[in-house]
C-alpha cells in the first residue's frame, strides 16, 4: 500500500486544544468512520516513535500503542462550567415552577431564583471561557523515572496544560509569544502560532523526556523552530536538551533531561527567567 498517496490524498484535518478535530472539518465518511488515520510519524533510528493522530468517531486523540493515560484526578481538570451550569438552570426550573405552583416548594421559590440565577449565568460564562486540556500519554517507564529525573519545569508545564484554564486563548500562549514574537521586529505574525495539541512523556536514551506536540499554520517553515532551538532550550530550561522533529502539519519539541540534576527543587538557582503563564511566579535555573 503506498502510504504517501494516502496521506496526500486525505483531507487535512487541524486539531485544536484538548485533541479534539473541528466538526465542520469532518465529512459525512469521517462521521460514519470509527476511526481515522491522517499521518504517521516516521521511526527516527531506533527510537520508540508513535502515531499520535488516530482519532475516535469524537475527534478526540487515541491513547497510542504503548502509552497509557495517566493523569490523576484533580479538581482543576473538572470542568466547572460543566457542573454549574446545569446546577443553576435546575434551580431556575425549579423554581419558576413552584413560584407558578406547578411544583411544591413555593415558600422557597425565590430562593431558588435568587440562587439559581446567577450559579447558571456564572457556569455560562465559566463554560465560555474555559481552555480545555490537552492529552497527555504516557509510556509506563516514563511514569517510573518521572519523579526522580523529572525538572521543576516539566512537572509544572505538563500539570498546566493538562488542567481546564480560563479567559486564555491556546496553552503555552505566553511561552510561545516570548519565543517567536509575535507581530515585533523580528518576529513571526500572530496568525502563525502554533497549537499544543498533545503531550507525551517517553524515555529517550534513559531520560526522562517530554514532548510537546504542536500543530503548525500553513506557511510556517521548519526553519522558524530551528533557528529558536536555543531560545526554546533557555527559555524551558535548566536541566534540559530540546529536539526537534517536524512532521506533517506539525512540530515535535521534545524536552529531554540531561541528567546534570538542574532545574529540580533544592538545586541551585541562578537567573530568575520569566514565567510559563501570565500569573506564575517567575522561574529560576
Amino acid at each position: 500500500m503506498n502510504v504517501s498517496r494516502i496521506a496526500a490524498s486525505s483531507p487535512k484535518l487541524c486539531c485544536g486544544p484538548g485533541g479534539r478535530v473541528p466538526p465542520h472539518l469532518w465529512t459525512q465518511t469521517h462521521r460514519s468512520a470509527a476511526t481515522h488515520r491522517i499521518t504517521s510519524q516516521v521511526p527516527h533510528g531506533n527510537r520508540n516513535c508513535i502515531a499520535r493522530d488516530s482519532v475516535n468517531e469524537k475527534g478526540e486523540l487515541e491513547t497510542p500503542a504503548g502509552f497509557v493515560r495517566a493523569e490523576p484526578i484533580r479538581i482543576e481538570r473538572i470542568s466547572f462550567g460543566s457542573i454549574l451550569t446545569p446546577v443553576g438552570l435546575g434551580l431556575l426550573t425549579y423554581g419558576f415552577g413552584a413560584f407558578f405552583q406547578l411544583l411544591p416548594g413555593g415558600d422557597v421559590s425565590s430562593l431558588l431564583l435568587i440562587y439559581g440565577f446567577p450559579i447558571s449565568l456564572l457556569g455560562f460564562a465559566l463554560s465560555y471561557a474555559q481552555l480545555r486540556p490537552v492529552p497527555c500519554f504516557s509510556q509506563p517507564e516514563a511514569l517510573q523515572i518521572r519523579e526522580s529525573q523529572a525538572t521543576d519545569i516539566q512537572n509544572q508545564l505538563r500539570d498546566d496544560v493538562t488542567r481546564f484554564r480560563y479567559g486564555d486563548e491556546q496553552h503555552l500562549d505566553e511561552a510561545l509569544s516570548r519565543i517567536f514574537r509575535f507581530g515585533q521586529a523580528k518576529g513571526l505574525p500572530r496568525r502563525f502560532c502554533p497549537i499544543l495539541v498533545a503531550v507525551r512523556e517517553e524515555v529517550r536514551d534513559g531520560q526522562y523526556t517530554l514532548v510537546l506536540d504542536f500543530e503548525t499554520k500553513e506557511g510556517m517553515e521548519d526553519e522558524e523552530w530551528t533557528s529558536r532551538k536555543e531560545k526554546i532550550q533557555s527559555f524551558f530550561g535548566p536541566g534540559i536538551v530540546v529536539e526537534l522533529t517536524p512532521r506533517q502539519g506539525g512540530q515535535e519539541v521534545a524536552l529531554i533531561t540531561d541528567g546534570s540534576g538542574a532545574g529540580r527543587q533544592g538545586g541551585e538557582k541562578k537567573d530568575v527567567l520569566p514565567p510559563l503563564m501570565p500569573g506564575m511566579k517567575p522561574r529560576q535555573q
